[in-house]
């Protein structure tokens, strides 16, 4: 067993995660506690147990252990593989390193990483009378586990994390000293199970495990459930831990533990009190006996990867935001009823008063109302980077400013996106769209590849990539450029399955896919569920004359993932009057977000204000207070 502490700069990756996860404690701190020799009491709400003494040491080697953990179950499951580089944390006097050491063979190497010197001179006496040679004993301070930066395949921590006082630090270390595809295992004894003969201080449930593994930027794999007493849980790398990593974990625990009927493994990712949508409430024991978990089936994903976007008052909302068509009102629920507005199983989180997010509620089915009393239906409402003043500001300024304005977020293009994403988040926004245009033989350029990276910055947000089609540098008049669409948007489509981020076609006066039908067109060419399309009304009115949008948005339906829109002059020729502010033009904004309400769709709609000469935030506020009073109907 093993007490680390480590050091490291106040403005280390840890503290300042800490400080993002914990924000009313943080700064109600004078101190890091992990500066104190002492260290933690507590952590997200859970009392750290102390360290078993050396003196101990031979509980360690009773004869009872196999039958009571299954060791040797859990390393077959481990599958050690010869030649790895592994480390035994908190190895004691070495239970689980010298089979460890056996399986790494000559060509590995184990770390055995414990405290007391006394626990390494058993393990020394050990290591010798076994004629072990591939095992290194290090002796860890309470600043330090010397552990060697980014060289180890797997790190074992058998009972061991529960009772780490320093854990911030302590597991920035370990973090550090995986390689980048290395697991990080848990070992802990059941705390949702009150038959474990073990003290409740000394047992940790699986959600109070992954929400704090998540804090430290470790991210969910897998877990082994076939031990007599014992979670046996695997961890990686978070490529990117940020703001709202540590819920998207605790969602995700929560799905899995509903989908797999877990109302023991369930209980621990709520609040105390549930909601199930309009008045129904239920406590967090009345949810686990099973009033809610024995109707239906369990809520399904509707993308490769779980959304988290700005709820209210500081919640976040989880999960993919509804596609288009998966309202149905006339083909499902006939003509008298249609969906309330509003997605449909997401679950909202919010933090509890030590800093833990928890599930607070859940819509697991839509609710019907009678049509012709539906409300306008809620949609996220951002500011595009064209209006936000480009080169008038730096990225965090602009996302900053419409986050002041009230705008649910910003649409941003392909260079800093996560910086943008950052600020956003820690504002209770998001970025909501990456605008990219690449011509048809750019495939290979930096700045396609640039746009993967931005998508892969996107990853488990609510943000889409909407792509500006151009026509090839040379244009052969004998290739209309469907095979060309077709290879350079197959890598993407293909990342677009890996992250979740959806590929949404830009319609633009000019570029080779100039117009929504044109979008639609190779929608239908491609067939692919990742690729729909933008509406952008500016570019509609350009080349429809005014025309009424209703019969093309109804075709569209079943691709729409965004709409952009700005006041405008129905009968207008210039862009300067084809994009004006939302409050400006005669074009009949109401009538057109009342076709989007009568076809259910409820996507985010992002403001176009390219070329608006005013000073930002004041066309930006005049908008803004525009769509305030265009909500109500």
């Amino acid at each position: 067993m093993i007490l680390v502490q480590a050091p490291r700069a106040p403005f280390g990756f840890s503290v300042l995660l800490l400080a993002l996860l914990t924000p009313g404690s943080w700064a109600q701190e004078t101190q890091d506690p992990e500066d104190r020799p002492e260290g933690r009491e507590q952590f997200l709400g859970r009392t750290i147990a102390r360290t078993m003494h050396s003196s101990g040491a031979n509980w360690l080697l009773r004869e009872r252990r196999e039958q009571e953990e299954s060791a040797s179950v859990l390393r077959r499951w481990l599958n050690i593989q010869a030649g790895q580089r592994v480390c035994d944390f908190g190895c004691g006097n070495g239970y689980h390193t010298l089979p460890m050491a056996k399986a790494v063979g000559a060509e590995g190497r184990v770390f055995a990483v414990d405290l007391q010197a006394e626990m390494l001179r058993l393990l020394g006496v050990r290591l010798a009378a076994e004629n072990v040679e591939n095992t290194t004993p290090v002796l860890s301070t309470l600043q330090d586990p010397r552990l060697p930066e980014g060289e180890l395949d797997l790190i074992l921590m058998v009972d061991v994390y529960h009772e780490l006082s320093h854990p911030v630090r302590v597991m920035e270390h370990l973090r550090g000293a995986l390689k980048a595809d290395g697991r990080m295992v848990l070992i802990e004894y059941r705390g949702e199970d009150s038959s474990v003969p073990i003290k409740v201080l000394h047992r940790m449930d699986r959600a109070q495990v992954v929400r704090e593994m998540a804090a430290h930027g470790m991210r969910f794999v897998e877990s082994f459930e076939e031990l007599p007493w014992q979670h046996a849980l695997v961890f990686e790398r978070a490529p990117e831990p940020g703001v709202r990593h540590q819920p998207r974990e605790v969602a995700l625990g929560f799905l899995r533990a509903l989908e797999r009927r877990d109302a023991m493994g369930l209980g621990p990712f709520m609040s105390s009190k549930v909601g199930l949508g309009g008045d129904l409430v239920l406590s967090r024991t009345e949810l686990i006996g099973g009033v809610g978990l024995s109707q239906g089936e369990a809520p399904k994903l509707l993308g490769p990867q779980l959304e988290l976007r700005a709820g209210k008052d500081g919640n976040l909302l989880a999960g993919p935001l509804l596609r288009p068509g998966f309202f149905s009102p006339q083909s499902v629920l006939g003509d008298s009823e249609v969906p309330a507005p509003g997605p449909a199983g997401e679950l909202v989180l919010g933090q509890d008063e030590q800093g833990a997010w928890r599930v607070q509620a859940w819509q697991p089915q839509q609710t019907l109302v009678k049509s012709g009393t539906t409300p306008r239906i809620p949609r996220p409402f951002f500011a595009m980077n064209t209006g936000t003043g480009q080169g008038n500001g730096t990225p965090s300024e602009q996302a900053s400013m419409v986050c002041d304005l009230g705008f649910d977020g910003i649409g941003w293009g392909i260079w800093r996106a996560p910086e943008v994403r950052r600020i956003c988040e820690q504002r209770g926004a998001d970025l909501w769209s990456i605008y990219c245009v690449l011509r048809l033989d750019e495939g290979d350029s930096g700045k396609y590849r640039q746009l993967q990276k931005a998508m892969r910055a996107l990853a488990g947000g609510p943000g889409m990539i909407w792509l500006g089609l151009e026509h090839p540098s040379t244009k052969d008049e004998s290739d209309n450029g469907e095979q060309a669409a077709r290879e350079l948007l197959a890598p993407l489509l293909q990342l677009a399955q890996e992250t979740g981020v959806e590929i949404a076609l830009y319609p633009h006066t000019g570029f080779w896919i100039a117009n929504t039908q044109d979008a639609l067109d190779l929608c239908g060419l491609v067939n692919h569920p990742s690729l729909g399309t933008c509406f952008n009304l500016c570019h509609f009115l350009s080349q429809h004359e005014g025309s009424d949008p209703t019969a093309l948005l109804g075709r569209s339906q079943p691709h729409l993932m965004s709409v952009t829109i700005n006041g405008a002059d129905r009968d207008a020729e210039g862009w300067d009057r084809l994009i004006q502010p939302l409050d400006s033009g005669d074009y009949d904004l109401g009538g057109f977000l009342d076709s989007l309400d009568r076809l259910g769709w409820g996507g985010p709609i992002g403001l176009q204000a390219w070329g608006i000469q005013l000073p930002p935030r004041e066309h930006l506020a005049s908008s803004r207070a525009a769509w305030g009073l265009l909500q109500e109907k």
